[in-house]
């Protein structure tokens, strides 16, 4: 962005560059000029410049005459740049150009900037904004040029100036200012007579100022403007204005707000969200009732002061606000009847005339509200029933709420949810807190300690309040304390403020209440403590409970509305840290059933979708379960299944296996080896590994063989796909020797051909033909076709591996047509991937793309990314061999892209090597 250039459209156009007046020309390259500079950063077309200056008398010559305009302006703004040196500043960009100014070189764009900003600040800083966008104005805008662009322009910007002019007069009203709002003001609103809010705003500054005889004349003369012009009667705040001419005005109007917090950062869009519902532009409808509803801790309260405190001058006649104590534990809440006698009494009605009966005190609220403009704040509320004899207003005035239950089921009521801060937020709110040079000092520990609270306000706040109880200590020692996750909710307690506490209240009203729904709800998530997932399905929590699927779904909901949980998608529930935290602590303390009926529902459901996805692979004989499986349409919904739980399965699984109860372990293990073949197709070999270590130690724990076998043929695959070769043939030598102990035929050539494939990885070919042929004597002898068919493939790749193409060629075939046959999707893409390579070696590239084409579709279809990765780098050499390195590098790059998203390390050193000889080839 250039430097030292200055444009202003506030009046007529102008330039400078530092000192030096910038002589712009003819009108028609001033407008130009201004179309460019009002997009500044932007760019603008030739034919938006065209119609911008002609309109539809566009002269045939406008497009040359943009060009001749635009090498004026260059040679006015940059009278140094040589004729062949590019332009700096006023660039040429496909289809037009460009400005290159940083919008504060632009005095328009710093005006609407500094309008916008005040609307988000407190009044004596948005006045101070105020005053300086309008002392940039020196009159008209665009003041004597020519054009649509102009025209419209300048009527936009007027239109922000009064708009600004409006919005000042309105903080100066609310801060009793009344003669400084009157300045200048009688001067604007004659000269737009038909401006309804200025000649309200001038009345009342008039009145305030004790003019009120002038104010009544105002009020004649805008009465008569709108008849005569527009034939329409004065709206609500003109008749509001002259109402107010009857009595004097108080200025002792309720403000019952608690201070503003001063460490109040972030949430920017919420704030924006909740001033445009409550305070909307001139012209739009405001929401009458606005919820802002969270987990316990969001900050719902602190972000419904602030937006009070910014909203103060469009309600003048005051702010209510209540605490409603609806989740404040052992507190009782506040009735309906009793937040109304509060407001009534605050409104002026004396205690003794406050009614008893609600309906009566409804009939008052309703009466004192009528005819003013006032914002109630009702904090904590427990639920709809407790507020809703109050959220019937009359039109002018708004309620703004808090709560940590969903209000979507009341009638006219915006709900604004609130999340947990994003961490740019949280350091942010950490750093006003405990100082910035403390967080600056530590950037890492200061991210992480709000990782620890979990984005959650009052948790980054309890934080803070420890951390200045101890100022010499360093943030990684606070860090250190709040990693124990058995800990972390006792060191989240800064004097009378608790996590523990706020996220108490919440459950005991469930866990109190009346209603069986909630009483399911709050038992729900006691149950939810015993599983370490990071998502919850109603199946799983119905294992928890011990219910029906209908009844842990209610609970769920429930739960959800409470926002003690989140939903992650359709049937899908997630919990907050802190929230997991806290409900570990109130789990049931037997919780050796509850754990095994939903170890019992993973371990079933996920054998069930890996049986489904491909039932050809073997399945790894795992311990015993009785659990019924939940039921899948197809193999799609398996597949979808699988992927969306894998991390819970995993988590659940890695509990499950460091349990001292045996059964419990031995389910751990059990969904271990449901996941293999999940696990092998999408190259998640660090968690098949991580698992099966732990599944062999409770293996050998339990003392059955049958499960070590399976433990080490998992670790060894492991190990072979991150090219470990000897520690992988090292598991598979036990494995061969625990089948021939328990003398398993099928076992042991089984162990003979994963032997093989290992051999053949790490390049050892007659070996892994010797293995391979070993085993298609055992498969045939015993009749086992699985076996047979991998032998085949294993056999021909080896023979691949040593040259020998007619014999790949041969068994590579057989293995091909043994698994179409057979329906063995999974063979047929190993199998037919291989073949294709070999094509590729023969040089016969038609048939080999062909082939790759086929594969990697079906490899796409049946969501193995380790067959995804091989086949596109399979197509990536074929393409590059027929000199199209281009092509070549799109299916590297989809390649790269799925290895860094699964972490595979198998095909990385081919990666590699086709990116080097494809960058040599595009060179």
């Amino acid at each position: 962005m250039a430097e030292g250039i200055f444009i202003r459209l506030l009046g007529s156009v102008d330039a400078r560059d530092g000192s030096r007046a910038v002589e712009l020309g003819p009108p028609r390259r001033q407008a130009v000029l201004a179309m460019l500079a009002a997009h500044a950063g932007a760019p603008v077309t030739v034919e938006g410049l065209v119609d911008g200056v002609w309109g539809e008398s566009a002269p045939r010559s406008a497009v040359q005459n943009v060009h001749t305009y635009i090498a004026g302006l260059r040679r006015a703004l940059e009278p140094g740049r040589s004729p062949r040196a590019p332009a700096g500043l006023l660039r040429g960009v496909r289809g037009g150009y460009l400005l290159a100014l940083d919008p504060s070189c632009v005095d328009s764009l710093i005006f609407a900037g500094r309008l916008e900003r005040a609307r988000a600040l407190p009044a004596d800083r948005a006045l101070a904004h105020l005053d300086e966008a309008l002392g940039l104005w020196r009159g008209p805008a665009l003041f004597g040029l020519p054009g649509p662009f102009a025209e419209t322009e300048g009527q936009r910007l007027e239109e922000l100036r009064l708009t600004a002019v409006e919005e000042r007069a309105a903080l100066l009203l609310g801060a009793g200012r009344d003669a400084d709002a009157l300045d200048g003001l009688e001067r604007v609103a004659r000269a737009h007579p038909l401006r309804e809010r200025l000649w309200e705003l001038l009345i009342r500054a008039q009145a305030g100022s004790g003019r009120r005889a002038e104010a009544a004349r105002s009020f004649e003369q805008a009465r008569h403007n709108l008849a005569e012009e527009l034939g329409v009667r004065p709206g609500q705040g003109l008749r509001e204005a002259l109402e107010g001419l009857g009595q004097v005005r108080d200025r002792r109007a309720p403000q019952q707000l608690p201070r503003d917090l001063r460490a109040f950062v972030g949430r920017e869009a919420e704030t924006a969200e909740l001033c445009s519902l409550l305070a909307p532009p001139s012209g739009t409808s405001r929401s009458s009732v606005v919820a802002v509803t969270g987990v316990a801790g969001a900050g719902k309260s602190a972000l419904a002061v602030h937006v009070a405190h910014l909203l103060h001058t469009r309600f003048p006649d005051g702010r209510l606000f209540t605490n409603l104590r609806g989740a404040t534990p052992g507190v009782q809440a506040v009735s309906p009847l009793e937040a109304l006698g509060r407001f009534l009494r605050a409104l002026g009605v004396p205690a003794e005339d406050v009614p008893v009966d609600l309906d009566e005190a409804i009939a008052l609220w309703h009466s004192r509200l009528d005819g003013r403009r006032l914002l109630i704040v009702l904090d904590d509320a427990k639920d709809p029933a407790q507020v809703r004899p109050l959220l019937s207003v009359p039109e002018g005035n708004a309620v703004l709420l808090t709560s940590r239950e969903s209000f979507s089921c009341v009638d006219d009521c915006a709900q604004v949810g609130l999340a947990t801060l994003p961490g740019a937020e949280g350091a942010a709110m950490l750093a006003e807190l405990v100082g910035g040079e403390r967080v600056r000092a530590e950037p890492r520990a200061g991210r992480r300690l709000v990782e620890l609270c979990g984005g959650l306000p009052l948790a980054i706040r309890v934080a803070a309040a420890r951390l200045l109880d101890d100022p010499h200590a360093g943030l990684a020692r606070h860090v250190a304390l709040l990693e124990d996750e058995h800990s972390r909710l006792e060191e989240l307690q800064a004097g009378d403020i608790a996590v523990r506490s706020s996220l108490m209240g919440s459950w005991s009203a469930l866990a109190g209440s009346e209603h069986e729904r909630d009483r399911q709800a709050a038992a729900a998530l006691a149950a939810l403590g015993l599983l370490d997932v990071a998502e919850l399905s109603p199946r799983v929590v119905a294992a928890l409970m011990g219910a029906d699927v209908a009844v842990a779904e209610r609970a769920l909901n429930r739960l959800a509305a409470a926002h003690l949980i989140d939903r992650v998608g359709s049937g899908r529930y997630h919990l907050h840290d802190l929230v997991r935290l806290f409900a570990r602590e109130i789990a049931p303390p037997r919780r050796r059933e509850p754990l095994l009926r939903a170890l019992g529902f993973y371990a079933a459901t996920a054998r069930a979708a890996t049986v489904l996805r491909d039932p050809h692979r073997v399945q790894p004989a795992g311990p015993p379960v009785t659990a019924e499986p939940q039921s899948f349409a197809g193999r799609d919904e398996a597949c979808a299944w699988l992927v969306a739980e894998d991390p819970n399965l995993v988590a659940a699984a890695w509990q499950a296996m460091g349990e001292p109860d045996d059964e419990i372990a031995a389910l751990g293990v059990a969904v271990t080896f449901a996941l293999l073949w999940h696990q092998v197709d999408a190259c998640a070999m660090a968690d098949m590994r991580r698992l099966n270590e732990r599944a062999l130690d409770v293996s050998r724990r339990l003392g059955q063989d049958r499960l070590i076998l399976e433990c080490h043929n998992h670790l060894g695959h492991a190990a072979n796909c991150h090219h470990r070769t000897p520690e992988a043939i090292w598991h598979y030598e036990r494995q061969l020797d625990l089948a021939r102990r328990l003398a398993d035929p099928f076992c042991e050539q089984r162990a003979l051909g994963n032997m093989a494939s290992t051999q053949h990885t790490g390049g050892l070919f007659a070996q892994a033909l010797d293995s391979a042929l070993a085993q298609l004597a055992l498969a045939r002898r015993e009749g086992f076709a699985v076996g047979e068919r991998y032998a085949l493939f294993i056999a021909g790749s080896a023979y691949r591996g040593l040259g020998r193409s007619a014999e790949a060629r041969d068994l590579l075939t057989r293995a091909f047509d043994l698994a179409v046959e057979a329906g063995d999707d999974f063979q047929v893409l190993s199998t037919g991937r291989e073949l294709a390579e070999l094509y590729l070696d023969l040089y016969d590239f038609e048939e080999a793309l062909e082939r790759l084409t086929r594969t990697h579709a079906l490899a796409v279809a049946l969501n193995s990314k380790n067959c995804t990765i091989a086949c596109l780098m399979a197509l990536a050499t074929a393409y590059r061999r027929l000199g199209d390195p281009s092509r070549a590098h799109d299916h590297l790059t989809e390649a790269a892209a799925l290895i860094e998203e699964t972490g595979d390390t198998y095909h990385l050193e081919r990666l590699h090597r086709e990116q080097r000889a494809v960058r040599l080839d595009l060179s």
